[in-house]
């Protein structure tokens, strides 16, 4: 599968990956599914899920292993991908990048989405596959949309990439290198099924993420891959706010 500069010390194995990356998702779609059936709106069980869920799951286990591995609450121990990058690269990387993984996911949603999720996903219940929106005919106060926003904003657009990229990209993505260009494909794929409760999106996603996902691997830089998603996620919700709020 080619090589790759850099093997780190500690290698997981194959099915230990795979667990370690659906896990969190599996978790966190189990919330949304519950909360869905006490008749919470998908994206408010969402963002409470993210908090409660997935943040502690993956940031917990970064630490634990931090503790394991030195005696220390850290979690900079554990996370490989930190060669240092000026700014300016950051921004040159990133903007290409955020316009093809919007561009491959806007397709997908425009041409695959509708239809999967239609034939195979159906059973989904109804706020689960509309989680990116308000549910129902109501007209919300205009508080409402912004105190949900803003929370979408902490909570989606920074907390949640900042913690997933620490484990996904600084953490597990190194420990499959072994696999040499094989690893940033085998990462973007469980990356994107890690999302159960958008499995339609997943063509779309993983085309958006295997360039992403692989210049970060060339470039060991977890702050390249944090500021990728922080810039995909911020841009997704102001869309969803435009689309809330038009009339």
């Amino acid at each position: 599968m080619g090589t790759t500069p850099h093997v780190s010390a500690e290698q997981h194995s194959l099915p230990r990956s795979i667990v370690l990356h659906l896990l969190p998702g599996a978790v966190l779609f189990g919330f949304v599914l519950g909360a869905a059936a006490l008749g919470i709106p998908g994206i408010l069980a969402l963002l409470i899920g993210i908090a409660l869920v997935v943040v502690p799951i993956e940031l917990g286990y970064l630490l634990y292993q931090g503790r394991s591995k030195s005696g220390r609450w850290s979690v900079w121990e554990v996370v490989d991908y930190r060669e240092p990058m000026p700014a300016r690269r950051i921004a040159l990387w990133t903007v290409p990048l955020v316009a093809w993984f919007i561009l491959m996911l806007s397709l997908s949603v425009a041409v695959l989405d509708g239809r999967i999720a239609d034939g195979l996903f159906a059973w989904y219940p109804e706020s689960v596959r509309e989680f990116a929106s308000f549910e129902g005919d109501s007209t919300y106060a205009t508080w409402v949309v912004v105190v949900v926003f803003a929370a979408a904003l902490a909570i989606n657009g920074i907390l949640g990439p900042v913690v997933e990229e620490l484990y996904f990209r600084g953490h597990l993505l190194p420990r499959i290198d072994r696999f040499g260009r094989g690893a940033p494909v085998l990462n973007a794929v469980l990356f994107s099924l890690y999302h159960l409760w958008t499995p339609w999106q997943n063509i779309g996603r993983i085309l958006g993420l295997l360039p992403w996902i692989y210049t970060v691997w060339r470039k060991r830089s977890v702050a390249l891959s944090m500021a990728i998603h922080i810039s995909v996620n911020c841009i997704f919700l102001l869309l969803v706010l435009v689309a809330v709020t038009a009339d």
